[in-house]
């Protein structure tokens, strides 16, 4: 089959390939599927930049890629599950967890001290098919999840797992970051009645999306504003002023020093972060500490992955009740041939999702 393959140690095009590789056989308690459609992370681009922050979770040669939908292929022996069948469209959790460490059996398993990651640690889904384990398969609707949204579901519940235990109805959210999770969560709360929306990035290109977003909603309830540097005085200011003290909840999207500071700041009293944004440094400094959370009585929610597997629940209920995330995806390629060219594209942040089909036609052989 053919498949992207981080070959060696470098970054770049240099360290990756587009090849053919035998395609896998299912294990007991395994499954393979056929990918339809499989979309790029922020993780892989880091995969294919040969970043310090991946180098220790990879071992080439390795297929990579984990968002991704299909339809099961085969199912191996002892699936240890009556519900799936050859031809059920499907996606799947790609943290693998243990089920033995104390947060798998308090119902923390987003957060097993062993997980092991498709596409990092084992072969993943920028490849005609996978092989994922029948507990982490997750059925789909057809009706209601078409491929290219399907491909991202991964990102999605990020997204959703990021808003999920905050009430959305009429509260006032600021997203720090308008990259491609940061994008999905203010969908989100839009979709789930938050009163105002403050979306600020540095960029200039995420501005832009972030202001084509707006435009298309044609809401009044969504407030774009550029910060960083001299900037960044002026938009706290004027949250604070219309706000009248801060908003309910800031999604930290950046993972920025400048970023995480400014959301304790703009933050009401009493209010919530949720905080998803890695550091790209071990250390950052919080300032004013005392008086911009222990005094203002703030609560932080640090978040990692998809709760398994209540977040998948809560993410397809809310594309049944018409959530619009689609228009996300601005390039799409029939095949894997050109996955330097999308990553090209995700990289300059021409593109917040890029699609990829492998078997062509949209999914369809």
């Amino acid at each position: 089959m053919q498949a992207v393959v981080k070959i060696n140690a470098k970054a770049g095009a240099a360290g990756t390939t587009v090849t053919k590789v035998p395609k896998p056989e299912p294990g007991p308690g395994e499954v393979r599927v056929r990918v339809q459609a499989a979309a790029i992370c922020g993780s892989d681009r880091h995969i294919f930049h040969w970043d310090p922050s991946v180098r220790h979770m990879i071992h080439p040669p390795r297929v990579y890629g984990h968002e991704f939908c299909g339809e099961i292929d085969v199912v191996g022996p002892e699936p240890d599950r009556d519900d799936l069948q050859p031809g059920d469209y499907v996606s799947a959790e790609m943290h693998v967890t243990c089920g033995r460490c104390t947060p798998c059996r308090s119902g923390q398993a987003h957060v097993c001290e062993r997980t092991q990651i498709i596409g990092f640690h084992h072969d993943g889904t920028f490849a005609e098919y996978v092989i994922v384990p029948a507990r982490n398969v997750v059925r789909l609707p057809r009706d209601v999840v078409p491929l290219k949204i399907g491909a991202f579901l991964d990102a999605l519940g990020n997204a959703v797992h990021t808003v999920q235990d905050h009430p959305l109805i009429d509260a006032r959210v600021a997203v720090l970051g308008y990259g491609p999770i940061g994008a999905m969560a203010a969908a989100i709360a839009d979709h789930q009645g938050a009163g105002h929306i403050y979306i600020l990035d540095v960029s200039e290109r995420a501005i832009e999306q972030a202001e084509q977003w707006r435009v298309g909603l044609g809401a009044s309830g969504v407030t774009v504003l550029r910060t960083g540097g001299e900037l960044t005085a002026e938009a706290t200011r004027r949250i604070l002023e219309e706000t009248d003290g801060g908003v309910d909840l800031v999604l930290e999207m950046s993972g920025a020093e400048a970023a995480i500071n400014q959301g304790l700041e703009i933050a009401r009293g009493g209010g919530s972060l949720s905080m998803l944004g890695i550091p790209s440094s071990e250390g950052i400094t919080i300032e004013r500490f005392a008086r911009h959370f222990v005094f203002k009585g703030l609560s932080m929610q640090a978040i990692t992955g998809r709760r398994m597997f209540s977040t998948w629940e809560k993410m397809l209920a809310l594309l049944a009740d018409g959530l619009q995330v689609g228009s996300l995806v601005s390039h799409e390629y029939q095949g894997l041939e050109e996955f330097t060219d999308g990553m090209d594209a995700f990289d300059s942040h021409e593109a917040l999702k890029v699609v990829f089909y492998p078997h062509g036609e949209n999914g369809h052989a």
